[in-house]
């Protein structure tokens, strides 16, 4: 069964990489108590097309993974990929009819465009899931005989993405998005989704000031529209530094790593702030290797999560598992209220996560 609501051409991760526990190690109420209870049943249901496939998988991580002691030695225990589409299908039909009655806005910039493309390859693979995807300005449906009015952006159930706006300027997206919402056609959204830019954070980000407005605007306009879900989401990450040019940066305080931190800090915050139920947790799914652990790099004297290499091409970009991965944790995080509400009282536990810590 899944994770809750956390996918391979790999670059070596050099000696600032190492396999720390997993950033968001977390049991709480959702897919992830279903998984335990339903284990057996996918492992007898499971294809040999599957497995193959899983296991080049795992052959091309363990190839290009850390080269410390502790990766070696996980290298010689069998490891399964968590990243399996096939784990959603632990997830009841009923929370997809659920989902399938919601108008969802989702605000992204260019992870999210990545993140769609995972998404639909996810439906195409398990079309019952029957969710539709729609630009923001494409009509829904097509108008009816006689009418040549298309319907409003939200006029009919459906996930409706568009752009956040500008990289760089995280607090206009923030903003840009609540007036959407406030606006007359945001009137109809039941779940709504912002997605932060890795780019949007620098190394002279305020983190704090951003954070604060972020939850301010937020809370503001839950106070407005109590019956809007607002799903909130971490901010995506980039692959640690390697090679001479990458501690040269790191001497300076600049590079992938330093901005790591900067976006890690931003999602602690985030947890912290909302809980994980309320999150889409788009870093910890990038951040998570095959084997369950986390990939990160060290900033000072703290460790903060990074994009595995196994989820990155060789510009660092999403490849296929990355996509997968993100759009997996996605899809989870829009049923988690569902999923929550059709587990037994009894297997609800809790337990609050850490990410940043000392090395």
């Amino acid at each position: 069964m899944l994770s809750l609501f956390a996918g391979v051409l790999v670059m070596p991760l050099g000696t600032l990489v190492s396999a720390a526990p997993s950033v968001a190690a977390e049991h709480v109420v959702g897919v992830a108590d279903l998984r335990a209870a339903t284990a057996a049943q996918e492992a007898t249901k499971e294809s040999t097309k599957d497995q193959a496939t899983r296991d080049r998988t795992q052959d091309r991580g363990r190839e290009h993974s850390n080269t410390s002691e502790e990766d070696a030695t996980d290298r010689a225990v069998q490891h399964v990929p968590r990243h399996d589409i096939g784990l959603i299908d632990d997830i009841p039909d009923a929370c997809w009819e659920d989902l399938r009655q919601k108008r969802v806005y989702f605000a992204h910039g260019p992870v999210g465009k990545e993140l769609l493309v995972g998404l639909h390859a996810i439906l195409d693979e398990r079309p019952s899931m029957d969710l539709k995807v729609i630009a923001y300005g494409e009509a829904p449906s097509k108008p009816q005989a006689g009418n040549t009015v298309s319907p409003p952006p939200f006029g009919t159930p459906a996930i409706v993405e568009g752009p956040t706006g500008a990289d760089g300027d995280p607090m206009s997206k923030i903003d840009r998005f609540v007036a959407k919402l406030r606006s007359k056609e945001g009137q109809n959204v039941d779940v709504a989704v912002l997605l932060l830019s890795a780019e949007d954070f620098t190394r002279e980000t305020n983190v704090e000031s951003l954070h604060q407005h972020y939850v301010e605007t937020m809370r503001s306009l839950s106070g407005e529209r109590p019956n809007l879900r607002i799903v909130h989401s971490t901010v995506p990450l980039a692959v640690p530094d390697h090679g001479v040019t990458a501690r040269m940066k790191k001497f300076v305080g600049r590079g992938a790593d330093q901005l790591n931190a900067q976006r890690g800090r931003f999602n602690d915050l985030l947890r912290a702030e909302f809980g994980r139920e309320a999150i889409f947790d788009i870093a910890q799914a990038e951040s998570e290797r095959m084997d369950g652990k986390s990939c990160s790099v060290l900033v000072g004297s703290v460790r903060w999560p990074a994009l595995t290499p196994e989820h990155a091409d060789e510009r660092g970009h999403l490849n296929d598992e990355g996509r997968i991965a993100i759009a997996r944790e996605f899809a989870t995080a829009l049923v988690r209220p569902c999923v929550k509400a059709q587990l037994p009282k009894e297997a609800e536990v809790t337990v609050v996560p850490g990410t940043g810590g000392s090395d």
